[in-house]
């Protein structure tokens, strides 16, 4: 396994996004890391060949750290040592390992029994476990502290998951 840790000194969430998939579009585990004023990554590849993923974020500005060594831009290599420090510890999923089981709707208790998350948490407390989750085809579950954790609220059907993916942020 070969952990990337990724910063582009982005602050738009979204660009970040695209830079990592344009470069790894089947990462294993993919997250985003929010930084001082920018938007840094952890990327978890499996077959890829790291040094040609290494030099396409560098040719894309990027810093990039490995086990042993940092490179690109000076200036985004702290961003890019937090990113890896901070891999299955923290941060947000954007690409996880069984993402593709919790689409359409299911039950808070199913979508934990799918493995790919280890916990469904409602904001504004406890929901009994076979509340359906209607998903959207859409999940960005966050680690804390290793635990991979699907953030949902409540809906008129059941809950959705707390980020969606057409969200309108307020005052922008």
């Amino acid at each position: 396994m070969t952990v990337l840790g990724v910063n582009a000194g982005l602050r738009d969430r979204s660009a970040l996004e695209q830079m990592v998939l344009d470069v790894v579009p089947d990462p294993v585990l993919f997250c985003t890391h929010p930084g001082r004023g920018h938007q840094a990554a952890s990327v978890e590849l499996g077959t890829q060949d790291v040094e040609s993923v290494v030099a396409a974020f560098v040719a894309r500005g990027a810093a990039v750290a490995l086990d042993d060594r940092i490179a690109g831009p000076d200036e985004h290599r702290p961003g890019a040592v937090a990113a890896r420090a901070a891999h299955r510890r923290a941060g947000r999923a954007v690409r996880f390992p069984g993402q593709h089981l919790l689409c359409g709707t299911l039950t808070v208790e199913d979508a934990v029994a799918t493995g790919a998350v280890d916990r469904v948490e409602p904001l504004g407390g406890p929901v009994p476990p076979g509340t359906p989750l209607v998903t959207h085809d859409f999940v960005r579950p966050v680690y804390r502290a290793g635990t991979l954790v699907l953030e949902v609220t409540p809906a008129a059907a059941g809950v959705i998951p707390f980020e969606l993916e057409h969200q309108d942020l307020c005052g922008h």
